[in-house]
């Protein structure tokens, strides 16, 4: 960057020292072709001598070389303003700048004196009505005496190459201390994350360095921990897979061999004996398929049928499937429509999955009392809650509500603990969430909203 910006600042000083340069040569020039022209036009056969003292004069002065060169760009013959130069010839002629149609003004030129080409002005010094032939053309040409050319840099680029190799020494020392301080926390990220594995999952990073790296730690870290939840989350499921199928698989199994060994001879008891054996795996079997039903949830390989709810539909249906059970149960069944509730867009057979759940936990655990199913509108969409007067969740235990394999200690009835899971993964699906709010010993509330 410092090479790229010292080739940008030279080019573009350059051509402005190049103007300054051009300007000066200009304004010497014309003082001294003011006073050349007027002698010129005194006569025909002009004074040499005044004509010499004046061109050394102003030339000593502007620290110039000033000749005068014929039409052809040699010097005029007899004219000699610096010992030495009566050699010398510019590579312009009077036809040279008679043929661009203007001659008034200065032109570009190389002054070859000393054996060597100098960048040069040349102007035309005679009236044009006084120069129509190539031999009468007198020019006058000017260039520095110091030898310099336009745009000279010479010194200039020396202090850039100085001034840019102390920036370049300064800018690989800072380089050294800014890569070490990048360096340090990103060794100690990449020991933590080849670290990171089987048996290691409490491996954290620090969260030290600059902010980029800072950032990237805490990702990991982040990421670390989602990691390590789902671990715990796969162990922690295959055990309640293995506690919940060893349960029945010993009933199974206890009532097999009974009947196997013929301990089991009686026909009423091996008829009791086949019934348990049935129940039992119709238990495993439907524990497996909320199993699998939960994996294809979390896993999004579950498609929605999205139609338009029809809320009295859905109701009645809710009414038809538990009414005469919380009727058995001595609980009364209330249903509640808002007329203001929305239509939604939502999978029909999956709201009925979730309100089935939710009644069944219900009527599971309300020995006497009410539960009210009841639907408004809310936050732009469908709010759908079940409510019932029974035992209640303690608070510590309402956090774990929705957690698989999960259940209250005061569990009656069948069920593997996967009906709420199921119910919660079912309305994440649909963009919604769920929640509960409970009393002990006076009831829980569980509440589903649903966009609209």
């Amino acid at each position: 960057m410092l090479v790229v910006s010292a080739v940008v600042f030279l080019s573009l000083f350059g051509g402005y020292r190049d103007d300054i340069d051009r300007s000066e040569l200009r304004t010497a020039g014309n003082a001294l072709s003011v006073e050349i022209i007027r002698i010129l036009r005194r006569a025909a056969d002009y004074d040499r001598e005044q004509l010499v003292t004046l061109i050394r004069e102003q030339a000593e002065h502007a620290g110039l070389i000033v000749i005068l060169t014929d039409g052809k760009g040699h010097v005029i013959q007899g004219f000699e303003p610096s010992p030495g130069f009566k050699a010398g010839h510019a590579d312009v002629s009077y036809e040279d700048i008679a043929s661009q149609g203007e001659i008034n003004g200065w032109f570009d030129a190389k002054l070859h004196i000393g054996g060597e080409w100098r960048p040069s002005l040349v102007r035309v010094l005679i009236p044009p009505g006084a120069a129509r032939r190539a031999d009468s053309g007198v020019l006058m040409t000017v260039t520095f005496g110091d030898g310099r050319g336009f745009g000279s840099l010479d010194e200039l680029v020396g202090r850039l190459i100085v001034s840019g190799l102390a920036g370049l020494a300064a800018a690989v020392v800072i380089a050294m201390v800014l890569s070490r301080q990048l360096m340090r926390p990103l060794e100690a990220l990449t020991v933590v994350v080849r670290r990171f594995g089987p048996d290691r999952y409490d491996m954290r990073a620090a969260e030290s360095g600059p902010s980029q790296v800072r950032e990237l730690a805490s990702a990991f870290n982040a990421m670390a921990d989602r990691v390590a939840d789902n671990e715990r989350a796969m162990r922690g499921f295959i055990a309640d897979v293995s506690h919940e199928l060893r349960t029945p698989l010993t009933s199974i199994r206890g009532f097999v061999e009974a009947l196997r060994d013929g301990t089991a001879t009686d026909p009423e008891r091996q008829a009791s004996s086949l019934e348990v054996v049935h129940e039992e795996t119709q238990r495993m079997l439907r524990m497996i398929e909320q199993l699998l039903d939960l994996s294809r949830l979390e896993a999004g390989q579950s498609r929605l049928q999205r139609t338009s709810i029809d809320l009295d539909e859905l109701f009645g249906y809710v009414d038809s499937m538990f009414s005469a059970r919380a009727r058995a149960q001595g609980i009364d069944m209330r249903l509640d429509i808002s007329p203001a509730a929305p239509t939604i867009e939502a999978d029909y057979d999956r709201l009925v999955q979730v309100l089935n759940n939710l009644i069944e936990n219900a009527l599971r655990h309300t020995e006497a009392g009410a539960i009210t199913v009841s639907a408004r509108g809310a936050d732009d969409g469908l709010e759908l809650s079940v409510s019932d007067t029974g035992e209640g969740i303690s608070p510590a235990d309402l956090e774990r509500l929705f957690d698989r394999f999960w259940q209250p200690e005061s569990r009656s009835g069948p069920g593997a603990g996967l009906g709420l899971a199921i119910s919660r993964e079912i309305v994440r699906a649909h963009g919604g969430r769920i929640t509960a709010d409970s009393d002990l010993g006076a009831g829980t509330t569980i509440v589903v909203w649903l966009p609209g």
